[in-house]
């Protein structure tokens, strides 16, 4: 083999590795440089992580879609089951905060706010009331340090509002506020 196909050759294993790692890369900064700005309301965790400082572990009411605003196609895929689903969840805005409005199987129309999810299980929760328990990839936002106990202290209360940037239904957490 000469030099010159060898050196071609080690340019090509080079440049692999980085194409897919700047390919990895585009959709989060895709998302966040040209999707929209959501507001979830958060419920109460506690969190901090002896390696990598304080975070605040964030679940959302969304999390928690009432059965009723589930259709019934996603409910037919969970009987069969065939475990974790995927979802679309559309939401619509109530005094400034994104709610969900239903769970599909199909991805809504152009222009419609949604976030992609994965519908675990369908049971009751902490009031009793039947609900969809549906995964985003929205988990873990982390704080300065020294401040994680102001911040659980108003996670407990219910008092943390969670932004993030949505495109095409991914979306990237963006920061979190107190009410």
């Amino acid at each position: 083999m000469n030099k010159q196909m060898r050196g071609k050759q080690l340019i090509w294993a080079c440049l692999v590795p980085v194409v897919i790692l700047l390919g990895m890369c585009f959709t989060p900064i895709y998302t966040l440089m040209t999707g929209e700005e959501i507001i979830l309301q958060t419920n109460p965790v506690d969190p901090s992580d002896l390696f990598r400082g304080d975070y605040v572990t964030l679940r959302y009411e969304a999390e928690e879609v009432p059965k009723k605003l589930v259709e019934k196609e996603v409910l037919n895929e969970l009987k069969v089951g065939r475990g974790e689903i995927k979802v679309y969840v559309t939401l619509e805005k109530k005094s400034g905060i994104d709610t969900p409005a239903k769970v599909a199987l199909v991805k809504p129309p152009a222009g419609t706010m949604y976030l992609n999810g994965t519908l675990d299980y369908i049971g009751e929760n902490q009031d009793q009331n039947e609900v969809a328990f549906i995964q985003y990839s929205l988990d873990k936002y982390f704080v300065e340090d020294n401040t994680g106990t102001d911040w659980e202290t108003a996670s407990v209360k219910g008092e943390i509002l969670a932004k993030a940037k949505v495109k095409n239904g991914y979306a990237i957490l963006t920061g979190i506020e107190k009410k």
